[in-house]
């Protein structure tokens, strides 16, 4: 018998930390305006407002990316005004691994990248998200629980080595 009920198991957005470098140079650039400012103070104020703009859009686009993942479905939802929601059953994952680079790794983030049998994303990223070995095992433990309710098992088949020779 099939659950009905679709329960949240996860929901987050991606880290501002993959903005540092946005961050930064806006701030020398804002450093450098101030400094010139102090020449051509009323042209340099007008000059400073544009970084500023630059990293609240930046802010704003990290910040309205969303993920959310149920015990059925992964979520995620792009788009200032516009909003855009692409979605992946769990039980058409395959594969998941999480990446770890250094720099998001020294604030306990990941990337997670479930591969599918969806044809349309294939390939489904979570970005910057935290704590992503413990979200990886909420994950997989779900893709199973999902696969047994649906009735679905990943096969395999082994290619022939002589035939990829040709």
């Amino acid at each position: 018998m099939e659950s009905t009920e679709e329960i949240t198991v996860w929901q987050g957005s991606q880290s501002q930390v993959l903005n540092i470098g946005t961050y930064l140079s806006m701030i020398l650039i804002i450093i450098i305006i101030t400094v010139l400012g102090m020449i051509l103070f009323p042209f340099a104020i007008a000059l400073g407002i544009i970084p500023l703009i630059y990293i609240f859009y930046k802010w704003l686009v990290i910040h309205t990316n969303k993920y959310k993942i149920t015990t059925e479905r992964v979520f995620y939802t792009t788009g200032i005004f516009s909003k855009k929601t692409d979605t992946l059953e769990l039980y058409r994952v395959k594969d998941i691994e999480v990446y770890e680079p250094f720099w998001q790794r020294m604030f306990k983030l990941g990337n997670i990248e479930l591969r599918s049998s969806d044809e349309t994303n294939p390939k489904f990223l979570l970005k910057a998200v935290p704590k992503p070995k413990d979200l990886l095992n909420n994950i997989r433990k779900n893709v199973e629980l999902r696969r047994d309710v649906k009735r679905v098992r990943g096969v395999e088949f082994l290619g022939d080595e002589s035939l990829e020779n040709t």
